[in-house]
């Protein structure tokens, strides 16, 4: 499959306090927001397979 992600590959790249901050990107993003203790670190280790 062309264009395929390895998604085993995925990392943490930085963490920013405001949209003027982020860099200009080249690829497509995913953002993750939400209240604390509602299990977004659960939901990303499940989709990539990682134990968190």
């Amino acid at each position: 499959m062309a264009g395929s992600i390895n998604y085993q590959t995925a990392r943490f790249e930085a963490s920013y306090g405001t949209v003027a901050q982020l860099p200009e990107s080249t690829t497509p993003e995913v953002a993750v927001a939400g209240r604390s203790n509602v299990g977004k670190s659960s939901l990303l280790n499940k989709l990539f397979n990682r134990k968190g």
